[in-house]
């Protein structure tokens, strides 16, 4: 029996057939995707790759391999002894526990006793969540240093993310060293992130961690780094108030797990045609694409919409996405991460508190926002999201250019047999994409996909 708890950060693999041996049937089970891919010769799955096209990540139970399969959180999976059906079951649904008569206080003590350790580096995006993680271990009386990372260029000004950091660091009087990244920084590092993966992660949020890890090492390897990573999914990530007016004012045909699929801004309406031909061919289309989606929002332990949108940003955003790539990165550096805001208990506690203590009208993160208030700049607390947007569309038109010739020419990704070449140069042909909000989509996709042709080749001889 195979079981993994609801919030567990340690993915879980096995291989779908038992091996034969003269003791009976041996099931083949590890941490690491890679290690088992080697049984199976590293044969892409036809929806893992499907999957990893729509939302970045392959979510479990598939993988990105075919005949291996990941355990979800919050489930166990028996393994038959003889040829029987593997089965699945919910292995652990988490209670709502009333919420506390004094949220503030209860929510302060719980986040100090996870800051309060004997020496920390901090991750300082510029964001309210990495502010207030430095904040509650500056009072916690922890001895810390914060990392701030920027691009070569980008605005410093009044409102930046530079900015922001900053005035936190020089609000709260504690150390503060900055790196500066260029395309050059990512065409010089872009193979080791992607070594550094022990599956395909298409974020390039990965290169800016990889960066700052390689600095932190340099300076304070034996630090644990604290993260602000868990703050959306416990207050309600960005996605949350396009969901809810669509759930307002549903069109013909809307489906709940078809909007939430499109807020990964991926590959959601174009895979089939960027998919290779042999591929697509095999793909079981039995193998509901948005599953897992659909398992998240029916495991939520909570009726609300709201809390059910965080549970599965919790389940599927947080677990098996934000939490894996950065954990990478440290990994590739020897490093200890901490992330007070996905533990258990600080977990537990968002979904027990009320929704007018999470998102009130316009204003989000309520409570975070008001005890940062006590310790924090009015204009870190108040200024608007933006989220690490790593210039990627400016990168590969300049700098990064000769990355997109290398891993997506024409020659190369039809030898690869994962992707439909004309399809992806076709891509690397465009400026935006249809429907674009953002400038940087179009240089997120093309990194996407180089990302999955170097973590593929990078299998090659192991």
């Amino acid at each position: 029996m195979l079981t993994r708890e609801a919030y567990s950060v340690s993915p879980l693999y096995f291989f779908n057939q038992p091996i034969p041996t003269a003791a009976g049937n041996k099931w083949l089970v590890s941490h690491s995707l890679r290690e088992l891919g080697f049984y199976v010769n590293y044969r892409p799955s036809p929806e893992g790759i499907r999957d990893f096209l729509c939302y970045g990540f392959v979510p479990a139970p598939r993988t990105i391999f075919q005949g291996i399969s990941a355990v979800p959180s919050g489930m166990s999976c028996q393994l038959p002894f003889a040829n029987e059906d593997i089965s699945w079951h919910v292995a652990d649904t988490p209670a709502i526990r009333p919420s506390p008569q004094q949220p503030e206080s209860t929510f302060l003590q719980q986040l100090s006793a996870h800051t309060a350790i004997a020496k920390a580096a901090v991750l300082l995006s510029g964001g309210l969540d990495s502010a207030m993680i430095a904040a509650a271990a500056h009072a916690a009386g922890t001895p810390i240093t914060a990392y701030h990372a920027r691009f070569s260029g980008a605005d410093t000004s009044a409102g930046s993310d530079t900015h922001a950091a900053r005035m936190t660091v020089q609000h709260l009087g504690i150390a503060h060293k900055e790196i500066v990244i260029n395309s050059l920084d990512a065409l010089r590092w872009f193979g080791r992130v992607v070594d550094a993966l022990d599956q395909p992660l298409g974020d390039p949020v990965l290169l800016p961690f990889y960066c700052l890890f390689k600095k932190i090492y340099q300076h304070q390897p034996q630090h644990t780094v604290l993260t602000g990573e868990g703050g959306d999914q416990l207050f309600g990530s960005w996605s949350m108030k396009p969901m809810l007016m669509r759930e307002l004012y549903p069109e013909a045909g809307y489906r709940q797990e078809q909007g939430y699929l499109a807020s990964f801004h991926k590959f959601a309406d174009e895979w089939d045609a960027l998919i290779s031909a042999k591929l697509g061919q095999q793909l079981d289309n039995t193998v509901e694409l948005e599953s897992p989606i659909k398992q998240a929002f029916a495991s939520s332990p909570s009726a609300d919409f709201c809390n059910q949108l965080r549970w599965v940003d919790l389940q599927l955003k947080g677990l098996q996405h934000i939490v894996p790539r950065i954990d990478a990165m440290a990994k590739a550096h020897q490093l200890t991460l901490h992330h007070p805001f996905f533990q258990t208990d600080m977990i537990e506690l968002g979904i027990a508190l009320p929704n007018h203590l999470k998102l009130s009208g316009a204003t989000d993160k309520v409570l975070l926002k008001m005890l940062a208030r006590s310790y924090l700049p009015e204009q870190v607390v108040d200024r608007r999201k933006q989220g690490m947007g790593v210039p990627t569309s400016q990168w590969f038109r300049l700098g990064l250019r000769p990355l997109a010739m290398y891993w997506l020419n024409k020659n190369r990704v039809a030898k690869s047999g994962l992707l439909n070449p004309d399809t992806v140069q076709a891509i690397r042909q465009q400026t935006l994409t249809s429907s674009d909000g953002r400038g940087r989509r179009w240089g997120d996709r093309l990194w996407m996909l180089c990302v999955l042709e170097c973590w593929f080749a990078s299998l090659e001889g192991k």
